[in-house]
């Protein structure tokens, strides 16, 4: 009998456990909020003294670092909830030219002062159909990658043109939007270029192999598409191929 009731209130404890244990993805989103939350007011702060010019010029180099930095937790921190736990895209018309227009000082400022940026917008544009919010993630984190790849300074273009999209049959037909970000960094050798984009490879030491893998997830999310050219010490060119109205 004690058996059988030892029985029962181990199942019973068992099922419990089993109904109370949380979901891991709302877990990480939970922790990534409450990160977030903390490393809003730490960035401010650094920005407010970086505004200022406040310290010699060794010291803003280092403040400028410590941005950068702040940034790319930020970043990283939502490139792990997008991948654990992808959202529906929400797809409405989008003027990339202004998109880039607005974007412009801010993604100016996650690069440093040896690294100029450059935008070329076609005088003419359809409206992309894509999800804004994530084309912005995008476009911050392949800045961020392009800074990465230029520790001793060179150029970033942001363009953006109508284009045909060229592997193959996409949703909507072939007539595509190609939004291009270019540096003029270390590039890669044809090893490396193969494996760019595969969830958890990474081309730093201490990468975490989430940036393109999120990128080239988005983009397929939103019916578009992703491709990279790249040679060593010849830079980096990362299309982003957006669907139109």
């Amino acid at each position: 009998m004690a058996d059988n009731l030892n029985m029962t209130f181990g199942q019973r404890v068992a099922d419990d456990d089993i109904c109370l244990a949380p979901d891991p993805r709302m877990l990480l989103a939970s922790i990534v909020h409450d990160f977030n939350i903390f490393l809003t007011p730490i960035m401010s702060v650094l920005e407010e003294m970086q505004g200022r010019g406040a310290g010699t010029a060794r010291q803003l180099k280092r403040i400028d670092g410590a941005i950068y930095c702040a940034f790319r937790a930020k970043t990283l921190a939502r490139q792990l909830v997008d991948f654990a736990s992808p959202q529906p895209a929400k797809l409405a018309a989008v003027d990339v030219g202004s998109l880039l227009r607005r974007l412009e000082a801010p993604l100016a400022s996650l690069l440093s002062g040896r690294i100029r940026l450059d935008l070329d917008i076609a005088e003419t544009l359809p409206k992309a159909f894509i999800d804004q919010q994530l084309i912005d993630r995008v476009l911050f984190n392949l800045v961020l990658n392009a800074r990465d790849a230029m520790p001793e300074g060179g150029r970033v273009t942001i363009a953006v043109a109508p284009d045909r999209y060229p592997a193959g049959p996409v949703r909507g037909g072939n007539s595509m939007i190609r939004l291009t970000v270019a540096d003029t960094g270390s590039g890669m050798d044809e090893a490396t270029l193969e494996m760019a984009g595969e969830p958890h490879f990474s081309t730093k030491t201490n990468g975490t192999g989430l940036g393109l893998a999120t990128v080239r997830q988005v983009m397929e999310r939103q019916g578009g598409g992703l491709s990279i050219a790249s040679a060593p010490h010849r830079g980096t060119t990362v299309d982003l191929w957006l669907p139109v109205m």
